[in-house]
């Protein structure tokens, strides 16, 4: 507890220097609006979400621009501004309802689905110097027949993608909610601090196979420095590993999901106005419960060194991960992007070409072209993602997940994914095709051996050491097609009218399985909700 109000103390000491540091929505869909400026004019556009301030851009002005506000007939602020609107010389706070009211049909087991969201955003500044964050939904929905068996499957303990532990809600179900929230601090020119429970992305692409936003908010402390060149990112948090559950009865002082951490670092660095690279290292560790023992372990708090030696000096069991991420603009309109990820590897067995079964790692390939074809506002972007067998995973619950969610790819491991996505927005109107071509080794159902794609499964269960081949185990294919064509009624929450149509088709050893599912929605699509996979 004495911790805890040092802690705040020494934030709102710095409350005195502050200036508003306002987040950038991590929704694809919203990012679309302002995708095209951020690959050009932000050279440090990796670890999201993207401070307002930071990156120089006037997000307003965009809307503003491309959705002619002021001009348009619609010109009440219930189309084009946030809702509430307080402000005075020295602060502002806006505010908007987030809604997802969604029906649909699944058309193969003829399930009636819809979804009921309701909830808040509020943010702002307070003097100048303070500025804040909250938000919160609360949910009840129905899902189609694959995402409604993978809630139920037992070891998924009823969780919601991306959302949280869900409850039963009549007789087919859910109940759910999330919140989110931050204080933000510009503790000088060049640093930035960030205090909440929430999400992070790390990478330039749909997905990121070093951090992303698949799983559920967690608390963190974020710090960013820029000079020069240069943009250096720290990020400590906090995990609950739902796989272990503490109670009285094992002795322990509290009851609740076992804790573990997360300190990562990730160095950005401007090679020229076109090329840009990131250096990414974390370190996972679970909750050490032993008595007299400290759940986070000190030697990972120091901002500028390297885990690998730390982790090799204290005799760690810890998981660490290093990563690189790169961005070249080819033209004005159009760039590439790519990430490397390790977990573990011995370059002798790499060479061999053996399939050693700890040459754990992982690549992305990407391409955007905005305006293709001359065209104002069609995008188009492609993705390959590739992650060898048992990457992410662990022996002793260290494993690169969260809230039995993957903090990186929701596939997990043991897979490769070709993602096509094409969209195109003219004035409000917005229609987008994605299509997903996946393949994947599962585990089978009973069996006790792991085949390298979940990561919660522990590594010394392996099927053998050698002779590790991609999408060991039961092969499984899914082709996932997507179709929405939506209005935009509010561009700063981007709530839009939403027409969605997915086929999903999985086939493998064992079984196929076919979704065909339509909604209309009409939703604040400011989050990511990964349901294609």
């Amino acid at each position: 507890m004495r911790q805890t109000l040092f802690f705040l103390f020494f934030i709102f000491c710095f409350a005195n220097i502050c200036a508003q540091q306002i987040n950038v929505p991590l929704g694809y869909s919203f990012n679309q609006l302002i995708d095209r400026e951020i690959s050009q004019k932000i050279n440090h556009s990796s670890f999201k979400p993207l401070i307002k301030t930071s990156i120089n851009i006037n997000i307003d002005s965009i809307l503003e621009k491309e959705f002619s506000i002021n001009k348009n007939l619609l010109n009440h602020k219930l189309f084009n501004r946030h809702w509430i609107l307080i402000e005075g010389d020295d602060y502002k706070i806006e505010g908007s309802p987030l809604l997802n009211l969604s029906l649909g049909y699944e058309r193969v087991e003829e399930i009636n689905t819809f979804t009921n969201t309701r909830g808040f955003v509020l943010e702002g500044y307070i003097g100048g110097k303070v500025s804040f964050y909250t938000s919160f939904v609360e949910n009840q929905s129905v899902f189609p027949n694959y995402l409604d068996s993978i809630i139920r499957t037992p070891t998924n303990d009823y969780v919601i993608p991306g959302q949280g532990r869900g409850r039963s809600y009549y007789d087919n179900g859910f109940d759910y909610a999330k919140s989110s929230g931050y204080l933000s601090f510009n503790v000088s020119d060049n640093f930035t601090l960030q205090l909440g429970h929430g999400k992070h992305f790390i990478g330039n692409g749909y997905r990121s196979l070093l951090l992303s936003d698949n799983a559920f908010n967690y608390p963190f402390l974020r710090l960013q420095t820029s000079f020069g060149k240069f943009q250096y990112t720290n990020l400590y948090t906090e995990f609950q590993d739902m796989k272990n559950y503490l109670s009285s009865e094992n002795n322990y002082d509290y009851m609740g999901y076992a804790k573990k951490y997360m300190s990562a670092h990730h160095l950005s660095y401007k090679l020229s106005e076109k090329f840009n690279i990131g250096i990414f290292e974390s370190i996972i560790w679970k909750s050490n419960h032993t008595l007299g023992a400290n759940g986070f372990d000190v030697n990972y708090l120091n901002p500028i060194i390297f885990f690998r030696p730390i982790e090799y000096s204290i005799n760690s069991p810890d998981n660490a991960i290093i990563g690189l991420d790169i961005k070249y603009n080819i033209t004005k309109g159009s760039n590439l992007y790519a990430q490397l990820i390790f977990d573990e590897f011995t370059l002798k067995q790499l060479k061999s070409n053996d399939g050693y079964w700890a040459n754990k790692y992982g690549y992305q390939l990407g391409y955007k072209h905005y305006d293709l074809f001359n065209i104002s506002n069609l995008t188009l972007h492609l993705e390959r993602n590739y992650v060898r067998p048992y990457t992410y995973s662990h022996w002793n619950n260290a494993n690169y997940g969260h809230y039995n969610e993957e903090l990186a790819h929701p596939l997990g491991a043991n897979f490769s994914e070709n993602i096509f996505i094409l969209h195109y927005r003219n004035g409000r109107l917005e229609i987008q095709l994605k299509y997903l071509d996946i393949i994947y080794g599962a585990d089978y159902i009973g069996d006790t051996i792991s085949y390298g794609n979940n990561i919660y499964s522990d590594y010394n269960d392996r099927s053998s050491d050698n002779g590790i081949e991609m999408y060991n185990g039961n092969k499984t294919n899914i082709d996932y097609s997507q179709i929405n064509i939506g209005y935009v009624i509010n561009p700063y929450t981007n709530l839009k009218v939403d027409f969605s149509l997915v086929s999903r088709v999985l086939s493998s050893e064992i079984h196929d399985y076919h979704t065909l599912f339509y909604s209309i929605s009409l939703k604040s699509d400011l989050f990511n909700h990964y349901y294609d996979f």
